[in-house]
């Protein structure tokens, strides 16, 4: 059964009547060799939601009723009926309730509609859920499916549905808690004896990149010479102990013996775990560093600024040894703290290092100003945390303000639609400072208009207030309307 809460999806999918029961439903559509599309509607009733109650054997158990119908055109294509019950137990423990329906449907549009009933309630409310859902045709030639999520993959039992062999238990969540350490995940590769020819070989690979920069994150990447066949099973499993916070790509690839990119399928998931990279620098006094890239560098101030100039995507940890680091000037503990830093990001740590370079050089360009390099100031710091903005709304010459600027972003991080406000306080040096920002963990001030607007006229008001100017309106649009 499902371990953990799912409070991303559960936000999202879940329809609640005024019935105790939440589910969370997640469609996915496979290809049957030689036989079409078999659709997997996946579904959980959420822990608590249910009601457990004595069975005949004395045993607490949750029973649900769950009819699920698809129609097209308004005529039942397929449709089933089941009891779904919870495991006995003898206490008051509950777990979410994991159940899947198969459907061989031919391709077309349908209409998914579930029906929830608690049989242990005297409640005769149901709980409904209705979806459109798309049944494609395999594509010719070679394709990849939908990737699924699976909270575990087990040997197959006789009379339950499996997959090559295998039992696919379904993750129905793209939130993973520092509680789940490990990531599966199940993918079909079709038509590959079309593309390549029967028994040719081809690579496949499956891994986690980052979201923001779809690149590897760290040695995330499993990579198998193949066999063509009409359809071969990926069966995916990742130790995510170490993996740290922030969102990413489940990734199915398909390569030509030449490495060329074929056919690729990624899902995206939402990772919360708190890691504290590994910095054993002592550890690694039997490394050689003379081939590699950090230990090339042979002037001590100029590595120490590139270890500075790291600060803005650093963690505390990692900025107390950036500090330390600048402090002392030891060239061996520098070369090594740079080499660890990457290697900690990224299976090619080189490659990671002159990528971030080229946007620190852009950043010391952009907002360079007299006293701090681009990388010290606020917006140069914002920059290479959070990549350039979707849209920068310069104000520069208000009569009753100060100067500034507005920076909205599609995504900030993990978060969604987040606007920044930067302004000029002393109106002589381009060091821009951050007054607000929509981001948790960044500074957040609601009289950041006020302010912007104290250029000549003081306001002493130290709760948020409409400033009654034109120029104060114009910003408040600016703000909510980004352009």
């Amino acid at each position: 059964m499902l371990r953990t809460t799912l409070p991303l999806l559960a936000a999202l999918l879940f329809t609640r009547a005024i019935a105790a029961v939440e589910v969370v439903v997640e469609t996915k559509v496979f290809h049957v060799h030689t036989a079409g599309p078999r659709v997997e509607v996946n579904m959980a009733v959420i822990a608590g939601s249910a009601i457990a109650a004595p069975n005949q054997a004395g045993f607490m158990q949750a029973r649900v009723e769950v009819l699920t119908i698809l129609e097209m055109d308004g005529q039942i294509k397929a449709f089933a009926k089941t009891e779904v019950l919870g495991p006995e137990r003898l206490d008051s423990v509950q777990v979410d309730l994991v159940h899947q329906e198969f459907f061989d449907l031919a391709p077309g549009n349908y209409a998914l509609s579930i029906e929830l009933r608690d049989l242990n309630s005297s409640d005769t409310t149901v709980t409904h859920y209705e979806a459109p859902l798309a049944v494609g045709a395999l594509p010719p030639g070679l394709s990849i499916s939908d990737v699924l999520f699976a909270e575990r993959i087990v040997p197959a039992v006789d009379g339950l549905p499996s997959k090559y062999g295998y039992q696919v238990v379904p993750l129905l969540s793209d939130y993973l808690p520092q509680g789940i350490t490990g990531l599966s995940f199940y993918a079909e590769v079709h038509g590959s004896d079309q593309r390549f020819g029967a028994d040719s070989l081809y690579l496949l690979s499956y891994q986690i990149e980052n979201y923001e920069k779809p690149t590897v994150f760290g040695a995330f990447k499993h990579v198998e010479r193949m066999k063509a066949k009409p359809v071969e099973p990926v069966f995916a499993n990742f130790d995510i102990t170490q993996l740290p916070s922030g969102n990413y790509l489940a990734v199915v690839e398909v390569r030509d013996r030449n490495d060329q990119l074929v056919a690729r399928r990624e899902q995206f998931f939402q990772r919360n775990n708190k890691v504290s990279f590994n910095y054993d620098l002592a550890a690694m006094n039997t490394f050689d560093l003379g081939n590699t890239f950090a230990g090339a560098f042979s002037d001590k101030d100029s590595l120490a600024e590139h270890i500075a100039s790291l600060r803005p995507i650093a963690d505390p940890l990692e900025r107390k040894i950036i500090d330390d680091r600048w402090k002392d000037r030891d060239m061996d503990l520098m070369q090594r703290y740079f080499y660890s830093f990457w290697a900690n990001r990224s299976s090619d740590p080189e490659a990671a290092w002159r990528t971030y370079r080229a946007e620190v050089i852009k950043v010391n360009k952009l907002f360079g100003c007299r006293v701090l390099k681009g990388y010290e100031t606020d917006r140069g710091q914002v920059y290479l945390k959070y990549g350039p903005p979707n849209s920068m709304m310069d104000r520069f010459n208000e009569m009753d303000a100060y100067p500034y600027t507005m920076w909205h972003y599609y995504r900030a991080g993990k978060y969604t639609n987040r606007r920044f406000v930067f302004y000029q306080p002393d109106l002589v040096s381009n060091c821009l400072q951050l007054l607000h920002s929509e981001v948790p963990g960044e500074i957040q001030n609601p009289r950041w208009n006020q302010i912007l607007h104290s250029r000549n006229v003081a306001m002493p008001n130290v709760d948020p207030a409409q400033v009654g100017t034109s120029s104060g309106e114009r910003a408040n649009e600016f703000f909510e309307t980004p352009r």
